[in-house]
């Protein structure tokens, strides 16, 4: 992929709008995917990687696993919490009290911040650098984003070609990879998976290096973790206002559904129970109900009053979604089929009937 990285920005844009019109995309997105790609080999061929690297999110549902055909702008990364320091008591998810549990987070916390910023920050710079050029001249940068008052978020602006840009160019696909990192994922199950950009996959005797490989949280891990988002929105408080692009999530559990592997996690209600126990420590909400994220009173299905707000929602990341994007209301409908399969598996009722 270096290669093509060090293209110029003429050449690269020609590449990238000759992808695009075989996908009936835009350059910008073409471009956009490949830089992804490219950030990825460059986090996963590090010499001395930080604590345990995993890509996660719905990023990797796109480009590991091919079950999702949406554009996601941000990398989704975790640190393995017992490379940081914190297994046994230290680990929140094994601490006894509130109080060691509230000072396990806060303790991580600063040290997520501390290697970010000290290591794997340095590190990107110098290893794209190499590939690249010395900043300003090759116009592009790594730095902590200010928008993320954790500070564990990293912006790589990527050099582009910011001359054919419209100015009322979508946020999601401006051109900057924004790598979002953290300690409070579950590592187990992961797989290793090849990463191929869109521009590789069509033209790849223009690539040298046309995939890279990477360490994954598994889909069937992910399914259950986006699963047990939904019913956060179908117990929360009236009041409570849809967050904007949550129905991404009501999105991607349908895809994963129809895929074989979500059918694959269906069955697994084992890991189901892994992952609402996980978050009960590290998401904690009172209206959550984690506790009801098992077969038989698991909710899936929005509520009544919850889906104007979530179509609405809906229809702007439509964007986002190459091809036709299933209807809304194709989504309830799988969503009450999903609702069903799991909750069967229990009680042998169907509670959305």
């Amino acid at each position: 992929m270096d290669d093509v990285a060090r293209l110029s920005v003429i050449d690269r844009t020609d590449l990238f709008s000759a992808s695009a019109r075989r996908r009936g995309l835009t350059a910008a997105i073409i471009e956009k995917d490949f830089w992804v790609c490219w950030t990825l080999k460059r986090l996963f061929t590090l010499p001395n990687p930080p604590a345990g690297l995993l890509f996660k999110g719905g990023t990797s549902l796109s480009k590991v696993f091919g079950v999702i055909d949406r554009l996601s702008e941000d990398v989704d990364l975790s640190f393995n919490r017992a490379e940081l320091g914190f297994s046994g008591e230290s680990d929140p998810l094994n601490a006894l009290t509130g109080k060691k549990r509230k000072h396990g987070f806060e303790a991580w916390t600063e040290t997520c911040q501390r290697v970010i910023r000290e290591k794997l920050q340095p590190q990107l710079v110098e290893v794209f650098a190499d590939a690249l050029g010395e900043p300003p001249a090759t116009t592009w940068g790594v730095e902590l984003a200010e928008d993320d008052p954790n500070g564990q978020t990293l912006l790589f602006r990527y050099p582009a070609d910011n001359q054919s840009r419209p100015a009322d160019e979508p946020a999601y696909i401006r051109p900057a990879v924004r790598l979002e990192i953290g300690a409070r994922s579950d590592h187990w199950p992961a797989v290793a998976g090849m990463v191929i950009s869109d521009a590789a996959a069509d033209f790849p005797a223009v690539f040298k290096e046309p995939g890279c490989m990477v360490y994954a949280l598994a889909a069937e891990q992910i399914f259950w973790e986006k699963a047990t988002v939904l019913p956060t929105w179908f117990h929360a408080p009236a009041d409570k206002k849809f967050r904007d692009r949550q129905s991404r999530h009501y999105y991607d559990v349908v895809r994963l559904y129809e895929h074989e592997l979500g059918q694959a996690a269906i069955r697994d209600t084992d890991l189901l129970l892994k992952v609402a126990r996980h978050k009960e420590v590290f998401f904690p909400a009172a209206w959550a109900r984690y506790a009801d994220a098992r077969p038989g009173t698991l909710r899936t299905v929005p509520p009544d009053a919850r889906q104007p707000e979530m179509e609405q929602d809906y229809r702007k990341m439509q964007e986002m979604i190459f091809g036709e994007p299933p209807r809304f209301e194709r989504l309830l409908e799988v969503l009450r089929e999903i609702e069903n399969a799991i909750n069967i598996q229990s009680s042998g009722m169907r509670v959305s009937d």
